[in-house]
């Protein structure tokens, strides 16, 4: 799999990153480990966990990748994503953004990852009614004190991101890289969405190439709705993927990709991967999940074939923002 040198840093990563979050609970711990042994071994080295990850007990896929780096022994090898400051389940409205529950979640996944610093941290959910300048000061000092290298937002609105960057530059501190949203080739369907998360629309995706921010994809397969389509049509659709994406839209995106993947000689499956890696109006970094070692390597293969801009603005029928400004 190809490496790319994540935006704002000069670190060279993988194109797609791996997804950990039933890492442990319900996947068990042999199943995660072939996964995440078969992962590094195709090319990759991002792997993107949470506080939160771990069913009714949270940290046990922060548990098992700490476990499993020092097993290998490959921690210097592997670019940790983690994420902290999460609502307490049951609790979505009440929000952990203070100075004391960021550094203490922060603690908690050095602790259970098993390691002395994160290579990006996220803040993991938004609350638009406090202020960005204590957030961005209490992430400035995880940076000072060498706990996480960068900073990210997951599930944070481009509006408040550009807001927290502008702190962030006037008072000299490191700024935002990345943000974590759901962004797939499928346009979700907000009323059937959890709304506290952030959706890719057409605001957030002209900020990111008018900004050139780069973009961590969650849900970037879209439950799968491309790939179970393309097996058995609407009825082979999981309640995730028929509740989450079926629309007529989204229908019409599907015989775009069969056209291209039908054209470059690839999967359904390759081809949703490629058109978000390959989209060089901003850089997409795909979190992709898999519980098969075979579901693994179609998707990661994805991220190794080449498609023009023109293949991309086909599928994802966004135009080329930037050359419209010319």
């Amino acid at each position: 799999m190809k490496n790319i040198i994540l935006n704002g840093t000069s670190e060279k990563i993988s194109a797609v990153s791996l997804g950990t979050d039933c890492f442990g609970s319900w996947l068990d711990d042999e199943s995660s480990i072939a996964l995440l042994d078969e992962y590094c071994e195709l090319g990759g080295n991002v792997l993107d966990t949470a506080s939160l990850y771990g069913g009714q007990d949270e940290h046990l896929s922060e548990k098992l990748l700490g476990r499993w780096m020092k097993d290998k022994k490959n921690r210097d090898s592997i670019f940790i994503s983690t994420k902290g400051a999460h609502p307490r389940r049951g609790q979505m409205l009440i929000s952990r953004l203070s100075d004391m529950e960021i550094k203490s979640d922060m603690d908690k996944s050095l602790k259970n990852l098993g390691v002395d610093y994160v290579d990006i941290y996220w803040l993991h959910r938004d609350n638009e009614r406090l202020p960005v300048e204590p957030i961005m000061n209490t992430l400035a000092d995880l940076v000072k004190s060498g706990k996480t290298r960068y900073i990210g937002m997951s599930n944070w609105t481009h509006k408040r991101i550009d807001e927290a960057n502008q702190y962030a530059k006037k008072n000299n501190l490191p700024m935002i890289i990345s943000s974590q949203i759901q962004y797939s080739v499928a346009k979700a369907l907000t009323e059937n969405n959890d709304p506290t998360l952030v959706l890719m629309d057409d605001d957030e995706y002209n900020y990111f190439t008018d900004n050139d921010l780069s973009v961590f994809a969650f849900a970037s397969q879209a439950k799968g709705f491309f790939s179970q389509l393309d097996a058995g049509g609407i009825e082979n659709l999981s309640e995730k993927s028929r509740g989450r994406y079926l629309s007529e839209e989204n229908i019409k995106t599907y015989d775009r990709i069969k056209e291209l993947s039908e054209r470059k000689g690839i999967s359904v499956t390759q081809a949703v991967i490629a058109v978000l890696v390959n989209d060089m109006n901003f850089q997409t970094i795909p979190i992709i999940g898999a519980r098969k070692i075979e579901h693994l390597r179609q998707s990661l293969s994805g991220a190794d074939i080449s498609l023009s801009q023109a293949d991309c603005d086909a599928v994802l029928m966004r135009g080329n923002p930037k050359k419209e400004k010319i």
